[in-house]
């Protein structure tokens, strides 16, 4: 953080934030990253059930999740999250409002909720299929969901993404960034890094990462003044899709007027009858402004999501058509 700012400007009100196991830090070393310049800290807390925990494979316990919120505060660092985890093997919706409960006393300005998924490869995925845990039924989920949605904001912590809620004002902007489809860099090994503007006009945006391996990264950065170790170039279908696979996953939806300036077409155009479909359907709403997902929507992403994998060909190919165009213009003036 000293060599950043020594290199680039940094807002004064720049949101700088941190992720932390509650098991790992002290006063101490809270005190330290507020030195340092962290003025937001994200704690792994998962659940305040310690059965829960052992079965997720937590280091950690309720009290020290308590413990580091405190140490938090005393550090000076007072814009404080909470993650939690529900669908666990077991658990029920009446564990689910233990937790909420038990995490609000803490007075956390943001909160997020991940649903519990079995990604291949993980030790999770590997006990569900040799049958040493059972995956909580999509019932018991939704009803967990439902819970997060209506007991959240009782307690002044609006929706405003899928699985996140927080106070006005305290959203996290590093998250916002990636739903918004904005520009950003990643510094360190493994970062990924996205650039919309100013990219070649045959695409629609450029992504990259750097080496995940330390040692990797360090060699290459050093004798070659970068480390990344791959790259992609974004189509505009592909570019199209992602704003929605994103955007939508906000309460707020996609800005119509931000999306007809990125790509230069309207939503309709490019799906045509499918925001009629979805709004007639209760999925959907549209305005003049947003095009968004009501709470049903945002219950069915994945299906909904489905929808904008194929934009209309022949509206892409005009787009593609209009943006060389303007290259050409653009170098023919110099």
């Amino acid at each position: 953080l000293r060599t950043v700012r020594q290199k680039f400007p940094i807002a004064a009100a720049a949101e700088i934030s941190l992720e932390a196991n509650p098991g790992t830090v002290s006063y101490e070393s809270l005190s330290g990253y507020r030195e340092a310049g962290i003025n937001r800290l994200s704690f792994g807390a998962q659940s305040f059930n310690p059965s829960i925990l052992r079965t997720l494979g937590r280091i950690h316990t309720p009290e020290q999740t308590e413990a580091a919120f405190a140490a938090a505060r005393e550090a000076g660092i007072t814009n404080l999250s909470l993650d939690l985890i529900f669908g666990v093997p077991q658990q029920s919706v009446a564990d689910l409002k233990a937790d909420l409960e038990a995490a609000l006393n803490l007075s956390p300005v943001h909160l997020s909720a991940y649903s519990l998924t079995f990604e291949k490869g993980t030790p999770f995925y590997s006990a569900l299929k040799r049958g040493a845990l059972k995956a909580a039924p999509d019932s018991e989920v939704a009803s967990m969901m439902e819970l997060l949605c209506e007991f959240l904001p009782t307690r002044g912590l609006r929706r405003y993404e899928v699985s996140n809620f927080a106070w006005p004002g305290f959203e996290a902007r590093h998250n916002l960034a990636y739903w918004n489809g904005d520009d950003y860099i990643g510094l360190g090994a493994g970062a990924h890094s996205f650039l919309r503007s100013n990219v070649e006009s045959s695409s629609a945006g450029v992504r990259w990462s750097n080496y995940a391996a330390p040692k990797r990264y360090i060699e290459s950065a050093c004798s070659q003044g970068n480390a990344e170790g791959w790259r992609e170039t974004l189509s505009q279908e592909s570019a199209i899709f992602e704003v929605f696979f994103l955007g939508l996953r906000k309460v707020d939806g996609i800005s119509r007027t931000q999306f007809e300036r990125i790509f230069g077409v309207t939503i309709e155009e490019l799906y045509p009858g499918v925001v009629d479909s979805l709004t007639a359907a209760g999925l959907a709403t549209a305005t003049p402004e947003h095009f968004a997902l009501t709470e049903r929507g945002l219950m069915l992403t994945d299906s909904v999501l489905e929808q904008f994998a194929t934009p209309d060909s022949a509206a892409v190919k005009e787009l593609v058509r209009l943006q060389q165009m303007a290259q050409l213009k653009r170098a023919a003036h110099g």
